[in-house]
């Protein structure tokens, strides 16, 4: 009764299963191999039992088997050698047809001194399928997170930057300057401001067209940036205004740095399709209060000192005094 039991057991198994003795020959196989065995162009009514599964899969490992039939092979050796106890593999096997993957579980017990090795295939292929299918889904939703990563990034750059010149548009860079003004008023450091306006711009664009204004405006904002510091923060202002804050930097280090700018922009020759231009800038600086001031009145002092600057003839720096 209980061999009939065992036996029903297992042919109810969907795994493809053979007991093998212990030099590796198959000696009892259920249902399912047979079945397997028959749908693979098997005429022997057996369906091997008799044969040597080691001598198969060695035969296929000199046939150029991959790492699995060696692993395979490895351990089945070692499993009939009473070495070990289970051994378990995911390995490809592929049709004509269509692709197929199995699990093998091969595990050794003994019976009255014997040993032997009970050797279960199991189809696999529909739950490899799904994984590659979620492998690609996963990498799809990866994919579309970085692109939409990317245009958020371009987004925030684009609502950080001035479209025309490249650099910190005002509404950013007054961020930037009132955290700098914060940290400055807090430990005591000094920051400057320099605000910079393109001599007789409107003449530029009555002389030579937009475009050239435009030209002109991205040539200011780049020698202007290569005169600058990584920690100063260029901006446009508004039309051809500019504002930098320069931290931890004092009247004196802000003037020279102002005189900087405007001699390096004076020294450029803009090329426009309409012909060179010689562009000139005046520079307005102010610093902060120690005690009691604002960004707001900073930008206002430096602004105050531009005029003048501008009033004074253009083409040069003035730092902010009461007089003004």
């Amino acid at each position: 009764m209980s061999r009939n039991l065992a036996h029903d057991a297992l042919n109810s198994l969907t795994a493809h299963v053979a007991v093998l003795d212990s030099s590796g020959v198959i000696v009892l196989v259920n249902e399912a191999w047979k079945r397997f065995a028959r749908n693979n162009g098997c005429a022997d009514e057996f369906c091997y039992l008799g044969t040597s599964y080691l001598a198969v899969c060695e035969r296929a490992l000199r046939g150029g088997g991959d790492g699995s039939a060696q692993a395979a092979v490895r351990n089945l050796r070692a499993l009939l050698c009473s070495e070990g106890d289970e051994f378990l593999l995911e390995y490809p096997c592929h049709s004509p047809d269509e692709k197929r993957w199995f699990t093998v579980r091969m595990t050794r017990f003994a019976r009255e001194t014997k040993t032997y090795v009970v050797v279960a295939h199991e189809d696999i292929t529909a739950r490899k399928w799904a994984e590659e299918q979620l492998h690609d889904a996963k990498q799809a939703l990866e994919a579309a997170n970085r692109e939409l990563q990317q245009a958020l990034e371009r987004e925030r750059i684009m609502a950080q930057t001035d479209e025309l010149t490249g650099v910190n548009n005002r509404r950013h860079f007054l961020e930037l300057a009132a955290r700098d003004f914060a940290f400055a008023q807090r430990y005591r450091l000094p920051i400057s401001i320099l605000m910079i306006d393109v001599d007789h711009f409107k003449q530029v664009n009555d002389a030579f067209g937009h475009q050239a204004g435009d030209v002109t405006l991205k040539r200011v904002a780049h020698v202007a940036r290569q005169c600058l510091r990584d920690a100063d923060v260029l901006a446009r202002y508004g039309g051809e205004e500019f504002i930098v804050s320069l931290p931890n930097t004092g009247v004196e280090g802000a003037r020279a740095s102002a005189e900087h700018v405007r001699r390096a922009i004076a020294a450029e020759r803009v090329e426009t399709g309409g012909g060179d231009i010689d562009v000139t800038v005046s520079v307005g600086v102010a610093d902060a209060l120690a005690e009691g001031d604002s960004l707001e009145r900073l930008i206002g002092r430096a602004d105050r000192a531009l005029n003048a600057a501008k009033r004074a003839g253009r083409n040069r720096t003035i730092v902010f005094c009461p007089d003004l």
